[in-house]
């Protein structure tokens, strides 16, 4: 797997949608193995579980929007 097919599946990874084995070991071997791969997972994983939490009708801080901003920017 590559950062690339890692991107596409994250989100699947994230809600523990049905990934096959194989498709789950392969993005838990990426993430051991890639620190990019492995900030972004850290940082969506943060994200999901805030708006999971706090629902999406809370108002978003500064400091989170020109984060996910630069994330984005870097890919």
């Amino acid at each position: 797997m590559d950062c690339k097919d890692l991107v596409e599946k994250l989100y699947f990874y994230l809600d523990g949608e049905v990934l096959s084995e194989e498709e789950r070991r392969a993005i838990e071997e990426h993430l051991a193995l890639c620190r990019k791969c492995c900030e972004r997972y850290e940082f969506e994983r943060l994200l999901w579980d805030m708006v999971r939490h706090n629902g999406q009708n809370d108002h978003v801080p500064e400091a989170l929007i020109a984060r996910i901003e630069g994330v984005i920017a870097r890919f």
